[in-house]
């Protein structure tokens, strides 16, 4: 992803002493449904399981309180940057009934997971298209960005599906986050974890070491945001925050500084 600078040459000087850029381009994030967490937000849920399990009605309930905890800790979270999100408007399938797939993909962290989970599961529910379902939320809604959230029974390492500019539109376009029922440790699912898959739709990058994201930045994230989101989770999600660098790449710091891109994952 490129990056460019836009810095007229008679501030040189005050940006190096001050660190701000006034524009730093989005490059290729910011191509999918989920643009900025800006406005009205549809959130669209599936439950999913796999042949040999089934979600009962009460883990459903458990994981949609999650979510209703992600989401109101989102919406704090951007008042601290003047910012309003609404996530009143939603849907669902596979409340009352499981979607079945024949087999269940287990996010392993490694960056080789299917990313097809959302049109698949459009197209099992009935949609021809993802299209129809973007145009739907279009003339139906107030909402400006839409993702979905797709909630698997069993164990696995959550991950999100954001969309490129490069990438299929009726594939990839509406963008979503698997997020398992638990991790492979046995540990449940916490609210954190949802809000935390959620940002990266937006555009947020991972501070922590992962299989893109480097020691040396999960180092500096851990001097400057130990709190952050996107280092670590907690089942105390109020002990947590959005951080300036990822509050800008989701669209609520309008005040980028050179120095964020320091953060971005190497290509």
């Amino acid at each position: 992803m490129k990056y460019k600078i836009l810095i007229a040459l008679s501030c040189l000087l005050l940006f190096a002493q001050v660190g701000t850029a006034q524009s730093i381009s989005v490059g290729k994030w910011r191509a999918g449904s989920a643009r900025q967490l800006v406005g009205n937000i549809y959130t669209l849920i599936f439950f999913v399981s796999g042949p040999d399990d089934e979600w009962s009605k009460t883990e459903k309930q458990d994981m949609m309180q999650k979510l209703d905890e992600s989401q109101r800790w989102l919406q704090k979270q951007a008042k601290r940057y003047k910012v309003k999100v609404n996530f009143e408007e939603r849907g669902q399938f596979g409340f009352d009934k499981d979607i079945k797939l024949p087999h269940i993909a287990r996010g392993t962290a490694s960056g080789t997971e299917p990313v097809d989970w959302v049109s698949k599961l459009m197209y099992a529910v009935g949609y021809t298209s993802t299209q129809q379902f973007i145009d739907w939320a279009v003339k139906n809604t107030k909402a400006k960005n839409t993702h979905v959230v797709i909630f698997v029974k069993g164990k696995g390492n959550g991950y999100a599906m954001p969309s490129s500019t490069e990438m299929n539109r009726e594939l990839y376009f509406l963008e979503g986050t698997v997020l398992y029922e638990e991790f492979p440790n046995g540990y449940d699912l916490p609210s954190s974890a949802i809000s935390h898959e959620v940002l990266h739709l937006y555009g947020a990058w991972d501070f922590y070491k992962t299989f893109r994201q480097t020691a040396e930045n999960e180092a500096k994230a851990k001097k400057q945001f130990p709190n952050s989101v996107m280092l670590r989770t907690s089942y105390y999600i109020d002990e947590l925050e959005v951080d300036e660098v990822s509050a800008w790449r989701v669209g609520w710091n309008h005040r980028p500084k050179t120095w964020y891109l320091g953060f971005e994952p190497p290509k």
